[in-house]
Formats: C-alpha cells, structure tokens, sequence
C-alpha cells in the first residue's frame, strides 16, 4: 500500500476530526495520512483491524437484525451473532421463491418469499439450524415476536398471527370495506408493532392490540375517504381541509391542522416532532404533535432522522453537490452545521451516528463516528475492497466486497 496523502476533499471549517485512543489493531496505514491531511498534527501508524470474510455470490444476501446477521445463500440461511460472528446456526430454505428477507424467533426461521414473475409474497417457516419445514402460507410476513410466538402476516384484507410452530391462525384483524389496515407503534416499521390501526369508508375508526388481536378503542368520525398515518404514539387521519390528530391507542382527538400535508409521507419516528415529506421535489413539514401547529417548513430536506436532541437531514437533488448530512434544530428548523463529505450508515449508541466517507477513484471508505452535538468525526477505521451495500448494527459494520463477498468489522 502506499503511504501519500489521500485526497478526500476539504472539509468545512466548523468540522473537527478527532482522533480517539485507539488498540494498537485500530487503522490502516492510510489512515494516518489521512488524519494528517484534515486534522492538520500527527496521527500514529497503526495496524488495520482485520474484517471477517464471508464467501457469497451476486445473488446472495445479507441483513443486520438486532444481535443477528443472517447471510441467504441460495437455500441455506446462515445465522451469525453480533458482534463475535459466532454462527448460531445454519438452516436448509427449501420453499420455491426468491427470499426477501429472513428472522429467527424461537427455534423457528421464518423466512419470506415472492414467488412467480409478479413477485406475489409467501412466507415459510423451517426449524432454525435443520432442514424441516414448518409451515408455507400465501402471505407477506410483517414481524415475528418470539415472546408472543407468533408471525404477524400481511394476507388480502387481513393481518393475520400464526402460530410459529404449526402456521395455524391465532387471531386476525380484517380490513374494513373501503378502508384501511396499517400497523402502528413506536416499532412500526423497523419492528414488531404495538397496534393495527382500522378505518372504514363509513368514518369508523379503531385500534387493536398486535400481539393479542384484542380491540383496544374505537370512535366514529364523518364518511372517510383520503389517507391514514401512524406517527409514533398519534395518528394523522385526512380530514377534507386538512388532518385531525389522534392519540395512539386510546382515539383520543388532540387537534385539527390545516397545513398541506397532500402528497407526503410521514415518518414513523421523529423524535419530539412530526415530520412530512413531500413524494416529489422533496421538501418537509414539521409539526408540533402537541397541537399540531406548523413549527417550520423547508423544501430543502429529502429525510431526517431523530439522533437525540437533534435531526440529521439529507437535502434533497435539487441541492445538487452539497454535503449529503446536516444537522438541524428540530423546532426550529435551524441549521446547525454538517460533517463535509461523510455519509449516514445508521444510529450508534449514545447519540452518535455511524458513517462513512468514500475515497474517491478506489473501491475505499472510511468509517466512524459522527457526533451531531458539535459536528466531529471519531475516525473507528477503513475498508478496502467495499463496492456497495454497507449496514450497521448490533457491533458492526458490513460491506459488499467487490468479488461479492461479505465483510464484516467491529465497531466496539
């Protein structure tokens, strides 16, 4: 390798890199160019920290789930702890079907499908470690809870539980006519849900229990026709000139708000406020869920994330060459500075953010962690050999490799 000073473009003045007490297996030799460029002082050579290489192919895939990660390699599943990359088990998916995705819950790996040229969704249920199958059914997984024992599926008009073991139906919720089934909760989407929220045409409105079945509430509003949103604890639930906002699950009416929030999306989660983003062009709206007034809107933002006391924003395209991650007040929409070329890669303990920042011209990148507080950058290490596809969780970083291999670094 060779030791000249890579250039990874200048980083704003309001952004220090600080180096962290390091073992001595902590960065490529690089690396100390590296921080000598942007620090501007001496950074000790030390010896790179050393991934762990697992062989896969194009078509095989990879995901971070909590403690786990599990590697889909035709049809055998390989279960990895996180960080140690102990494997737990290995599992024969024999089901037809291209896998979407896979979780271990109890001694079941239950693992979704999409079968066919239109991709219509299974899932399938196999002993975690074996090759027996469990159970098929013709439905979209949406979570699995060990606790409960149970697999949440996504059927037509439906959320249907499953037994883990057996396939057979625990309870379901039915979609109303002419109206709507979402899952809700603070885990909502990156999770088990805490509730399903239903709506019919006639303006009945009600929660249920997700890992029961059981009816929680229920209330009558006017003829519904337009668009349901779960946010966290609340609900947006279109209401001609705008929303009203209900509180999650008890359907306790909080406010009315008239802010144009047609053709946005609204984020599960973040953090003390409410965000819209608009489908086309980008731009956001943050509402305050107290009593749902406009706190600020900027048609600068894309997404936003919660990390803490702040938001972290990526600007939209119509931004053009900009850095890609900004820190922002989240009621006030204020700019607090950003972290020059470097990428988000997910949340890290303590308020931190994971990221990364690519070397250009070389199949490089550099990792650590960003801290939104006064916009530094913990320099963890580098990796070479990464094409694409990183995640984090559960300790580590995993790569895509360029001969499509897996690699996977610790990051505590």
């Amino acid at each position: 390798m060779t030791h000249a000073v890579i250039d990874l473009g200048e980083a704003p003045a309001d952004l220090p890199v600080r180096s962290r007490p390091v073992p001595y297996r902590a960065l490529l030799g690089a690396l100390s160019a590296v921080l000598l460029a942007l620090a501007g002082g001496a950074a000790r050579q030390r010896a790179p920290v050393a991934p762990t290489v697992l062989p896969a192919g194009l078509a095989d895939t990879f995901t971070l789930d909590g403690e786990r990660m599990y590697l889909v390699e035709g049809e055998r599943i390989s279960t990895y702890e996180l960080p140690s990359m102990r494997v737990l088990a290995r599992t024969a998916a024999t089901a037809s079907g291209t896998v979407g995705g896979a979780q271990q819950a109890g001694g079941a790996m239950v693992v979704s499908y999409q079968v066919g040229a239109d991709g219509t969704p299974a899932t399938a249920a196999y002993l975690a470690g074996g090759d027996r199958l469990l159970w098929r059914r013709p439905e979209r997984l949406v979570a699995t809870s060990a606790a409960d024992g149970t697999a949440l599926l996504n059927a037509d008009g439906a959320e249907v539980a499953v037994d883990l073991t057996t396939g057979r139906e625990r309870w379901r919720v039915a979609q109303p006519v002419k109206g709507f089934l979402a899952e809700a909760g603070p885990e909502a989407g990156g999770g088990y849900p805490d509730w399903l929220v239903a709506i019919s045409g006639t303006g009945r409105l009600a929660t249920y229990d997700a890992h029961t079945g059981r009816p929680l509430a229920a209330v009558t509003r006017p003829a519904f026709a337009g668009e349901i949103w779960p946010v966290g604890s609340y609900l947006l639930v279109s209401a001609g000139d705008g929303y009203d906002g209900y509180r999650l699950p008890g359907l306790r009416r909080l406010w009315h708000t008239t802010a144009d929030l047609s053709q946005s999306w609204m984020q599960t989660d973040c953090g003390g406020v409410i965000c819209a983003f608009r489908q086309q062009g980008g731009g956001m709206t943050v509402l305050d869920p107290a009593d749902g007034h406009v706190l600020w809107s900027s048609g600068r933002w894309a997404c936003a994330s919660p990390v803490g006391r702040y938001l972290v924003a990526t600007p939209s395209a119509a931004e053009g060459d900009v850095p890609p991650l900004w820190v922002l007040d989240p009621r006030t929409g204020k700019e607090w500075g950003n972290f020059g070329a470097w990428q988000g890669l997910g949340l890290a303990p303590g308020g931190l953010v994971y990221g990364r920042r690519e070397v250009r011209g070389r199949y490089q990148i550099f990792y650590g962690l960003l801290d939104p507080a006064d916009r530094s950058i913990d320099v963890l290490g580098s990796a070479e050999g990464v094409s694409n596809g990183c995640e984090t969780g559960g300790g580590v970083l995993a790569c895509r490799l360029v001969d499509a291999s897996v690699a996977v670094w610790p990051l505590r």
